[in-house]
């Protein structure tokens, strides 16, 4: 059966519709953003913290990845953890870039924000220290900076600290990688946790690197760093969940063959003026992501085992809630069953 159409009075004449319908496809394209924005499905993405872990969306942003999948895709710095998960469950977003521990904690305190991915599933920071502190046993006595307690920077350092049961540290809290920087220059600490490039810069100016990623990975699995969401959102969302996972894989494979690029995203929402750690960033950069970004769930249990330990959270709550409260795989699992990841990195 043939379905009408009910023409406005302006178009009852033909040469009329045809003069509506030059302006409309000359209009497509001389300006084709402007059609195209219209169309667009505008996703909030907050993230924390500006650096090498979210690179992959400052790639997407830049390069216009998601634009293919109808998607306006929108990175908002946001610079607590606290803070962000907060405009999650108020409703501001339904996505973002973070992980770890704020994950575990959301969760535990009658949240529903879990890991879909884990997009850096290791740990991606630095002990540094003083050039007279020359191996983590001379750390004790001493006073070294983490952004905040509980956050990602803590877990890297308590890691160093158990690891070599190194007691009577003091751990303070700096607020981030630039006062962490300041206080560890100026002598307030004697040490502190950075990711890149504030390592490469410290051990440039002489600080000693005490414990590397690599070092921290061999003494536990951890997650700095993935694509988080509200579990009651994803659910009635699933097709917006697959753009997203494929949009931050195609950034992924992008930091791989675009080198040029990657530096350029790089030096815009990391700049920095020496050559030599700009490619010692971009090195670090092609190796630091996972390819599909599978959850382990042995990173989270060792998480929890460490909060536990560290009076971050109830020992009996913890006990109560299984590992699969934190994260959900089925999403970057279908993805992977239809073969997208094996044609992206073929």
């Amino acid at each position: 059966m043939k379905r009408s159409f009910d023409f406005p009075s302006s178009c009852l004449s033909l040469k009329a519709c045809r003069k509506l319908a030059f302006v409309i496809i000359t209009a497509a394209l001389l300006f084709p953003g402007l059609l195209q924005a219209q169309s667009l499905k505008k996703v909030p993405f907050p993230f924390s913290p500006i650096g090498l872990n979210c690179l992959p969306w400052f790639i997407a942003k830049d390069a216009r990845i998601f634009d293919k999948y109808g998607i306006d895709f929108d990175p908002i710095f946001i610079g607590a953890s606290s803070a962000l998960f907060q405009s999650m469950l108020s409703g501001a977003a339904e996505f973002a870039g973070s992980g770890g521990p704020g994950v575990i904690s959301n969760i535990l305190q009658g949240g529903d924000i879990i890991h879909i991915t884990a997009m850096v599933p290791r740990f991606t920071q630095s002990i540094m220290a003083k050039p007279e502190i020359k191996r983590p046993e001379d750390m004790a006595g001493r006073k070294f900076g983490v952004s905040r307690l509980g956050t990602v920077t803590h877990f890297a350092l308590q890691t160093l600290l158990d690891g070599y049961g190194i007691k009577n540290v003091t751990i303070l809290q700096m607020g981030g990688q630039p006062e962490a920087y300041a206080g560890l220059s100026r002598g307030s600490v004697d040490g502190a946790v950075f990711s890149p490039p504030y390592n490469f810069q410290l051990k440039k100016q002489g600080f000693n690197e005490l414990a590397s990623p690599n070092d921290l990975a061999k003494l536990t699995p951890f997650i700095t760093n993935g694509i988080v969401a509200r579990r009651s959102v994803v659910e009635k969302d699933k097709d917006t969940v697959f753009k997203i996972i494929k949009g931050t894989a195609e950034a992924i494979k992008l930091i791989q063959t675009d080198k040029d690029l990657t530096k350029k995203v790089m030096a815009k929402w990391m700049p920095m003026k020496d050559p030599d750690l700009a490619e010692q960033l971009y090195r670090v950069a092609t190796e630091n992501y996972s390819k599909e970004g599978i959850v382990p769930e042995a990173a989270l249990r060792g998480m929890v085992k460490q909060m536990v330990q560290s009076n971050l959270i109830d020992a009996k709550i913890a006990a109560s809630t299984p590992m699969t409260a934190y994260y959900d795989n089925r999403y970057v699992e279908e993805v992977k069953r239809s073969g997208f990841f094996d044609q992206l990195w073929k």
